[in-house]
């Protein structure tokens, strides 16, 4: 019944891949086989932080303070992975991010260590009144759900604050000092956190959640991201 009530729903409200744009089924969460084999996964990262070596060293985590114990970043912020995000961040297409859980639980076996608490990069009032829905924490809720462990909101964007597209690399890591608070402090002493974002792209934003985690009592925390990227690729993401 649930399976010709889909077809229907495909009949009356047609879905499109987001890569190629040909029509697919609802349950393909807006991407195609074809697009879905071409998702470029991160390999020679730091296994630190997931940055790009050079000559088997890292010239991110290496040269500043990291406060994650480990982060992995999946696939490169390219091709099909790149429209999957625009889509999902500014084309209101809220069901694309599925498209990534399976991946993103796989990728819990990276940590080495059980996760007691999954949490999102918040989002501020204003942005999520614009957008709908906050992507971050739609990835930590469904990877919450998928591998049984607790999701919380723990940090909470301040007010006011200016976005980091706006920002160079290095000014990037001024803008997001302070930027969050923790919420639930009590739910996060001496726990092992998951810390979910989309982007990876100069690592302020995790960089800072961590902090913020660590400062409030967490034991360790983790972080997972759908992508990593760099300036030019990001453009207004």
């Amino acid at each position: 019944m649930k399976r010709w009530a889909a077809l229907a729903l495909d009949l009356v409200f047609p879905c499109y891949c987001v890569s190629c744009g040909i029509p697919v089924l609802s349950g393909d969460s807006h991407l195609c086989s074809d697009c879905r084999k071409t998702l470029i996964p991160v390999v020679q990262g730091c296994p630190v932080c997931s940055h790009p070596l050079n000559n088997d060293k890292c010239g991110f985590c290496s040269t500043r303070r990291f406060y994650p114990e480990r982060h992995l970043s999946l696939f490169e912020y390219d091709g099909a992975v790149k429209s999957i995000v625009y889509a999902l961040k500014f084309g209101g297409i809220k069901n694309v991010y599925r498209v990534f859980i399976p991946y993103m639980v796989r990728g819990l076996e990276y940590f080495g260590k059980d996760i007691d608490v999954v949490t999102s990069v918040p989002m501020n009032r204003k942005k999520f009144a614009a957008r709908g829905y906050n992507q971050s924490e739609l990835l930590a809720k469904s990877v919450s759900s998928a591998a049984g462990i607790p999701f919380l909101r723990l940090l909470r964007e301040k007010g006011n604050s200016i976005p980091q597209r706006e920002f160079s690399f290095a000014a990037r890591y001024i803008n997001v000092i302070d930027r969050y608070e923790t919420l639930n402090n009590n739910k996060l002493i001496d726990k092992t956190i998951l810390l979910i974002d989309d982007v990876f792209t100069t690592g302020a934003t995790i960089n800072e959640c961590s902090r913020q985690l660590l400062n409030s009592g967490a034991r360790a925390v983790f972080s997972l991201t759908v992508a990593r990227s760099d300036l030019k690729k990001l453009e207004n993401i």
